[in-house]
């Protein structure tokens, strides 16, 4: 935890490597909100379907879904989404003088008693001797 969604419009200016801002929100996440860099789960989302507005100009948008468990202060979440709000106007910072771009942040609380998962560990196979 955390898991990391970034969704983007195909109109954005930047040709962007996606591993490349993912790993710049883990750093800064990692020290703004004290995530061990090992947990994040990231992706990154070009949305070629999309409609801002009414249509009638040109309009892009980046937005980073924070989901983490609750029990983070209210001062960390501020500091979380301002540290992601600083890395993306940085790499999106064409789209923004270029097009009317919105770049937004959100933290979604995850609840910990409905999150279930499984990891590979939990499944090996143990070898033969």
């Amino acid at each position: 935890m955390p898991h990391l969604v970034l969704e983007y419009s195909g109109n954005i200016r930047e040709a962007i490597d996606p591993a490349d801002v993912l790993g710049k929100l883990h750093a800064a996440l990692t020290d703004a909100g004290g995530f061990r860099h090992q947990d994040f789960k990231s992706r990154a989302v070009r949305m070629d379907r999309y409609f801002i507005g009414d249509g009638s100009y040109e309009q892009s948008f980046v937005n980073l879904d924070i989901r983490t468990f609750a029990g983070k202060s209210a001062e960390v979440r501020a500091a979380v989404s301002e540290a992601a709000l600083a890395v993306l106007i940085e790499v999106f910072a064409t789209s923004l003088r270029e097009t009317a771009c919105d770049i937004s942040v959100q933290i979604t609380d995850l609840d910990r008693t409905s999150y279930a998962r499984s990891r590979s560990a939990d499944h090996q196979i143990p070898r033969a001797a």
